[in-house]
């Protein structure tokens, strides 16, 4: 396996550089990363190498047979756990869940009638805005490909080729590909001595809801920030020191909203900052934590502003879903009480 090529949905390509009976060392070319083996290959690795992953598909099906062979050992020695195992069960700390709403740039790439956009490179224009007036982390930086196409050191045409795998990129941004990965990131500290540093998603786990946020270039105030996509996270990095937590799916529970639909579901209807109520700014962060019944109230809207039968269908089999999941009584759902409209 040495040598080979592996993908991974946020450090982008790597080769195996090491391989031992439980870990997998990855070089990303700027970093290295250890996966568990050959765990790994069912989260977050791919490669397209055919010989690679038919070793792959044995070894993960020869230690799921070794697990059930070693479960049923266990099972037939002790049918009960042991007085160290019941406290230890008794006292482990139950981990906070969380849903998450992430700020993200606006990107008009792949924007259609029926698409929002976020598939793709962004028009003239709307990089122009990013890059000169906005002054977006990313979109400014001088290791943007945006910003070399502004400043002319390279074409549309290369530009976009670096969605398609050109120069060995498969993005030009985290927000161009959103909706064609379905993965939104953490991102970076953007103010004070730990500016740089990455950020941490520390209550974000399977089955939380992500609930993708932005507004339109020019908006005078984020009063006017909206919903253009939510989906139900089924994989998720909490992040470290060097790399950013992310979340992703690869399950059907994800929508996403035409440009008419989505302006109607204002984020602010739904989330209030307890600690400053009149405040309705997202600031620096990139992300807000959301109760359930904060995501419910999302996801109950978003049905009644789907006009498509099937896909107002779909929304809200979405919301009884997440109810059933997280113990909601999808009739008792309250209405938005966020800060739009505590402050009307």
């Amino acid at each position: 396996m040495l040598g080979r090529k592996v993908n991974h949905k946020v450090f982008g390509c790597g080769t195996i550089t090491e391989l031992t009976s439980a870990y997998l060392t990855v070089n990303f070319g700027d970093s290295e990363k250890k996966f568990v083996y050959p765990d790994a290959f069912e989260k977050y690795l791919t490669s397209t190498d055919p010989e690679l992953m038919e070793q792959v598909d044995k070894d993960i099906q020869s230690k799921k047979s070794a697990h059930s062979n070693s479960v049923l050992s266990a099972n037939h020695l002790s049918a009960t756990p042991t007085q160290p195992q019941m406290r230890s069960q008794k006292h482990a700390k139950k981990v906070e869940r969380s849903n998450i709403a992430f700020k993200c740039n606006y990107c008009d790439g792949g924007k259609e009638q029926n698409h929002i956009g976020f598939q793709g490179v962004c028009s003239d224009s709307i990089l122009r805005f990013n890059i000169e007036k906005a002054r977006h982390v990313w979109c400014s930086s001088e290791d943007s490909p945006c910003r070399w196409y502004l400043d002319g050191e390279i074409t549309r045409k290369e530009l976009e080729s670096m969605m398609s795998g050109g120069h060995g990129l498969d993005s030009v941004c985290y927000e161009s590909h959103m909706l064609r990965d379905w993965m939104a990131s953490a991102g970076v500290v953007q103010t004070g001595t730990d500016k740089g540093k990455p950020m941490r998603l520390l209550k974000v786990q399977k089955n939380s809801l992500a609930v993708l946020t932005t507004r339109e270039p020019n908006a005078a105030s984020d009063e006017s920030r909206f919903v253009f996509a939510v989906f139900l996270v089924d994989e998720s990095y909490e992040g470290d020191n060097r790399d950013v937590g992310y979340v992703t799916t690869n399950s059907e529970w994800k929508i996403e909203l035409v440009p008419a639909e989505a302006h109607k579901i204002l984020f602010w209807n739904y989330y209030i900052n307890r600690n400053a109520p009149q405040k309705i700014v997202f600031g620096s962060g990139l992300h807000r934590y959301l109760t359930d019944e904060q995501a419910a109230q999302i996801l109950r809207d978003i049905v009644t502003v789907k006009s498509n039968p099937k896909e107002k269908e779909f929304a809200q089999r979405f919301f009884e879903h997440f109810c059933k999941i997280n113990g909601i009584d999808a009739n008792d759902v309250p209405p938005p009480n966020g800060a739009l409209v505590n402050n009307n």
